[in-house]
């Protein structure tokens, strides 16, 4: 049990120090495009850890997470193709090689978000649907806080400049559907990952770390 939970907090400290350095690391001009290369092997990493404290694997769970996968590479896909769902936008290189115009690695941070959140909201809540709220809604809170960073080093960019209220909605709406099925799909197992709610926080400290580094920079 102590070995275990060494390795947790671990894990915990090395996802902390790559996303606050990164954070900075941004922001300096000296190494900034080192930093934004190094994003694609952030996100692989903090899959990695994640997929590492994963309880419980079965089949199923690797098909829906699968499912998931593709399931967010490809609304974004029809979504850069048609600027129908989130409004009219477009990747840039930040996120590594693009197929069709959109990074398959896209896929895999829409995985990593609806397990974390997923997870959080199974602990918090009895009810499917109200899981899926929640874990959607904190979704929702993340990519506001995403957004700034991304248009901010080019990760994506919209058309004419602002980030659409559309951009949230259809967000929320994605997100949703993807943790009904995520919620559903695995009631009759039980889902533990000690990483997930230090993910999500970790997450949630780094783009508002990275916001107030932008303002005094």
């Amino acid at each position: 049990m102590e070995r275990t939970q060494s390795r947790v907090t671990l894990a915990i400290i090395v996802l902390v120090i790559f996303h606050q350095v990164g954070a900075i690391g941004l922001h300096i001009d000296e190494v900034k495009e080192l930093f934004t290369s190094l994003v694609p092997g952030n996100l692989i990493l903090s899959g990695i850890i994640l997929g590492l404290f994963h309880r419980s694997w079965s089949i199923s769970f690797v098909i829906l997470a699968l499912v998931i996968f593709w399931a967010g590479y490809l609304v974004e896909l029809v979504g850069v193709k048609t600027g129908i769902i989130f409004g009219p936008y477009q990747y840039d290189t930040a996120l590594g090689f693009k197929v069709g115009g959109v990074p398959p690695l896209i896929g895999l941070n829409w995985l990593l978000l609806v397990y974390s959140t997923g997870i959080i909201a199974r602990k918090a809540l009895s009810n499917l649907w109200l899981r899926a709220l929640m874990g959607a809604g904190l979704m929702v809170i993340l990519d506001l806080l995403i957004e700034p960073m991304a248009v901010r080093f080019d990760f994506w960019t919209w058309t004419g400049g602002e980030i659409p209220l559309q951009n949230f909605v259809a967000w929320f709406i994605t997100a949703a559907i993807m943790q009904i099925g995520f919620q559903y799909f695995q009631q009759d197992e039980e889902i533990e990952n000690p990483i997930a709610y230090p993910f999500y926080l970790i997450q949630i400290a780094f783009f508002a770390v990275f916001l107030l580094v932008d303002k005094a920079f």
